[in-house]
């Protein structure tokens, strides 16, 4: 009997694992899924170039991903807290996020842009001039700027010394939960301009009448993947997937799916 309980027992083992479950076949990715066409929502369902990204790391490492939505100023605490195995939400790479948590290598290069109203004629005029730009910005005392918290346009509307941007002293910054609702603000006349990431501001200007994207880009970035400092296991892991996908091609096709 005692044999027969023993080989159950192992069976058993063998089949869930020690801990009577199969977690190690899951792979948790934090995202804030208001960031198109990075990460969004169509009813219930996720999509974007960052959970297509993690659906293909997670097949080829073979897990089963799960996904969690949460707020973008929530998503590398929750990673360096080991609350999710890795980040994928448009995270710029750099030192003060580095001091927190690892990253990949950059797979994507990004930009700040500004978000006019298209019958704001000063800032048009110099538009496509990121120096004078940004001297006009700087300019117009009490100008109103929307931005995403946590975002690097916040960053660089606000100033942050480790990020390396100055701010505008002049301005009055209003952070909101997402960019949507920071150019709704902008068509209301709750703000002046908002400073965003490139490939959300197109898409959102776009949906949002009255409104344009100037051609200037105020900085140069890279997105990466974040996963909890010190677990360079996953992250080679990672690392060896984004370099398989950019040399077969997967990674341009996603990119394709999403700007085309």
């Amino acid at each position: 009997m005692y044999q027969m309980l023993l080989s159950l027992v192992l069976a058993i083992f063998v089949s869930f694992g020690i801990s009577g479950c199969k977690g190690d076949e899951k792979i948790v990715v934090a995202t804030a899924a208001e960031f198109p066409p990075f990460e969004f929502k169509e009813g219930s369902e996720f999509k974007g170039i960052d959970m297509d990204v993690s659906r293909e790391i997670a097949k080829r490492l073979g897990k089963e991903l799960e996904i969690k939505d949460m707020e973008f100023d929530s998503v590398v605490s929750a990673v360096s807290s080991a609350n999710a195995d890795f980040g994928a939400s448009g995270l710029t790479i750099n030192a003060t996020r580095l001091k927190v948590v690892d990253f990949t290598e950059s797979y994507y290069n990004a930009n700040q842009v500004v978000i006019i109203k298209s019958d704001n004629v000063v800032l048009k005029e110099v538009g496509n001039d990121a120096e004078a730009l940004i001297s006009a910005i700087a300019t117009q005392e009490g100008i109103k700027i929307g931005v995403q918290t946590g975002t690097t346009g916040a960053f660089f509307a606000k100033g942050d010394k480790d990020w390396g941007f100055t701010g505008f002293s002049n301005a009055e910054v209003k952070s909101f939960v997402n960019g949507s609702l920071a150019v709704s603000a902008l068509v209301n006349g709750q703000v002046d301009i908002v400073i965003l990431d490139e490939a959300p501001a197109k898409l959102i200007s776009k949906a949002n009448a009255n409104t344009e994207v100037l051609p200037a880009s105020l900085t140069q970035e890279q997105y990466g993947i974040a996963v909890k400092k010190g677990n360079k296991e996953l992250l080679d892991s990672i690392n060896r997937v984004l370099d398989a996908m950019q040399k077969d091609g997967t990674l341009e096709a996603i990119m394709q799916k999403y700007f085309n």
